[in-house]
Formats: C-alpha cells, sequence, structure tokens
C-alpha cells in the first residue's frame, strides 16, 4: 500500500514540476526577463540545476532498486536477465548524465574526448548524433510508446506474468507515457514536417540581439503547441524518462510478482 502512495506523490510531483516549467517558460520567453532572473528560476534548467539533478538522483535509485529485488527473481532466468540488462542500461544513461562523473569531480576533458567531444566532456552522446539519438530514440519507445501499446494489445491477448512484469508491472505508468507523448509528439511532427516558420521573440534585447526583430505571430502559435516555450524542452523530456525509471523500479519490486 506505501508503495502505491509513494508512485502517486510521484506522479503528482512531476505534474508540479512541468506546471512550474511551463509557467517559467512563458513568462520568460514571451513576458518579461524579470520574473527570469531570480536564483532558484534561473537553477531551474541550468547546466547541473535542479532538472539535471533530479534526473541524476532518479537514475541512481531506479538503479539500486532493481539490484535489491534481483534476488526476488532468482528462480526466474528471463527475469533476472532482464534486470541485468536494464542495471547496465540504466547505469549508462546515468553516467552519460553526469558525464561519467566529471560533472561531479569536476575534472578536465581527457585529450581523447577534448577533440571529438562537440561540449568538451567526458561523454559519448555528444560526439555524434547516433550515439545520442539512438539510445534517446530507444528510450523514447520505452517509456512513451510500447507501454501505451501494450496495454491495449493485452486486452485481446495472454501473455505471461513475465512479460506483464517486464512491460507494464504499474498501470500509472501510463499517465507519464502519455503525458511524455503530449509534450513529444507535437514538437516531433512540427519538427519532421518543418512547419515551424521561425523563432518568436517578445524580449529580443534581453536576448542579447536586435531591439528592432520583428515577432513571427505563427512562431508564437506552433511555440505554444508544441511546448517550445520550455527553455529546455528535451531536458523537460529527459526528466519525464527518469521519473518514468523511477516509478517503474518501485513497481517492479511490489510482492505480487515475487512468485512467478
Amino acid at each position: 500500500m506505501r508503495k502505491i502512495i509513494l508512485i502517486d506523490y510521484i506522479i503528482i510531483t512531476l505534474i508540479i514540476i512541468i506546471l512550474l516549467s511551463f509557467f517559467q517558460g512563458y513568462q520568460c520567453k514571451f513576458v518579461g526577463p524579470a520574473f527570469c532572473e531570480i536564483n532558484i528560476i534561473k537553477n531551474l534548467f541550468s547546466e547541473n540545476g535542479l532538472i539535471e539533478n533530479l534526473q541524476s538522483l532518479f537514475l541512481a535509485i531506479s538503479i539500486l532498486s532493481l539490484i535489491y529485488v534481483a534476488k526476488n527473481f532468482n528462480n526466474n532466468k528471463l527475469i533476472k536477465v532482464f534486470i541485468v540488462i536494464k542495471v547496465v542500461a540504466l547505469t549508462y544513461y546515468l553516467g552519460e548524465e553526469i558525464s561519467w562523473g566529471q560533472h561531479i569531480f569536476q575534472w578536465d576533458t581527457p585529450k581523447i574526448f577534448s577533440e571529438i567531444n562537440n561540449q568538451n566532456e567526458t561523454n559519448l552522446h555528444n560526439i555524434s548524433n547516433l550515439l545520442d539519438q539512438l539510445p534517446r530514440t530507444m528510450v523514447v519507445l520505452w517509456c512513451g510508446i510500447i507501454p501505451v501499446i501494450f496495454f491495449y494489445i493485452k486486452k485481446n491477448f495472454y501473455f505471461k506474468k513475465e512479460f506483464n512484469l517486464i512491460l507494464l508491472p504499474e498501470k500509472k505508468l501510463l499517465i507519464i507515457s502519455i503525458i511524455f507523448l503530449i509534450l513529444f509528439l507535437p514538437d516531433f511532427f512540427v519538427d519532421k514536417l518543418d512547419l515551424h516558420p521561425g523563432h518568436y521573440i517578445i524580449n529580443p534585447g534581453h536576448l542579447g540581439v536586435d531591439n528592432h526583430s520583428t515577432p513571427i505571430p505563427e512562431a508564437y502559435f506552433f511555440d505554444l503547441i508544441t511546448f517550445n516555450f520550455v527553455p529546455k524542452l528535451s531536458e523537460l523530456h529527459e526528466l519525464i524518462f527518469c521519473f518514468y525509471f523511477l516509478v517503474y523500479s518501485i513497481s517492479f519490486s511490489k510482492k505480487k510478482f515475487y512468485n512467478l
């Protein structure tokens, strides 16, 4: 019962952070700079700010949680192998998120990375689009699309408990998946169809460009429907991924699944 309550609180926290991100983004992009100068607001999406630190924290908790419950599935080889793969994948995700410790310990970027990494960091995803977009696409499928598809498919087909546990251990994960898809799909389709006409600038002087720049009304519309008024929309997507993994790992440890 406590785990269900915890999951509810986690989802509510996610919704609050998203709403705060919307408010911050709209105020800073379309209204004025005064609100954006508040330290806690500036820190929200900054490098190693609140959003990024929450991602790292949730990933670490998810990894430890899965390792902790692994012993409960000693008699189920499929689940055991899946947990190992999941832990390795999340460890890679966490390692890349913190540049394998560079964000924490602040070491100088090794020469081999500084020459090929476009952000001069000790990680792989900033080396090429393939190393960035391929893992991201897999996470989009796992956290956003697969849970929704599986939920509807399993209404008409029988699946063993192992597959239910692996693909959708808790129905409330669908809430996070749907939230992600609502934030992701409009931006995805507008980008792929090249519909956005340009950038809407309401405070050009604050952004360090020509004060006489003319806003594009159509851009305002597309920024709204794609949520691109959020300073770093991709970071918000990644935060939702981490919330998903956190709820997933908690759901995975529910006792009713121990005797498969």
